[in-house]
C-alpha cells in the first residue's frame, strides 16, 4: 500500500505542478539537477518535453485515487480528485459542450485539440463519479 500511495502522490503532484493543473502525457521526474522542467517540490523536478506536454485526459490517476480512497477511507484522495476535476472543468471543458484534449498543460489559457478520447467518458468520468458517490461502500 505504501508504494501505491507514493505513486499516486507523485502523479497528483505532477499534475498540480503544471500551469493548468493537468498532467502531461509524459513527464520525466528526477532528483536533483535541472531536468529542464517545472518545479514539483523540494529537489524533485518535473521534466516535460515539448512533444509530451499534451493531455488526453487519461483516467489512471483518478482511478488510483478512487481505489486508495476505498482502501484507506482517507478523504485526502477525494480532495485530490476534486482538485483534478476542477482543472478538467476549467481547462478541458469546451464552451459549446463536451471536453477536449489539451495541447500543452504548461500554458494557460490552453489550446484544445479537436479530439475527445472515449476513455474520458468511459473511465475518467466514471472514476470521478465513483470517487464522490456516497452510495459506494468502503
Amino acid at each position: 500500500l505504501r508504494l501505491a500511495v507514493e505513486l499516486a502522490e507523485t502523479c497528483v503532484a505532477g499534475a498540480h505542478a503544471t500551469e493548468s493543473g493537468l498532467a502531461p502525457e509524459i513527464w520525466h521526474p528526477s532528483l536533483g539537477g535541472n531536468s529542464g522542467g517545472d518545479q514539483v517540490g523540494g529537489s524533485a523536478r518535473l521534466g516535460i518535453r515539448d512533444a509530451d506536454a499534451f493531455s488526453l485526459l487519461r483516467p489512471e490517476t483518478v482511478e488510483s485515487l478512487f481505489y486508495l480512497w476505498r482502501v484507506t477511507g482517507n478523504d485526502k484522495w477525494r480532495e485530490h480528485g476534486w482538485r483534478l476535476f476542477e482543472s478538467f472543468s476549467r481547462h478541458a471543458k469546451l464552451p459549446e459542450g463536451g471536453y477536449a484534449a489539451v495541447e500543452d498543460v504548461r500554458q494557460v489559457p490552453v489550446r484544445h485539440r479537436d479530439k475527445m478520447e472515449s476513455f474520458w467518458l468511459g473511465e475518467t468520468l466514471k472514476y470521478l463519479f465513483l470517487l464522490f458517490d456516497d452510495q459506494v461502500g468502503r
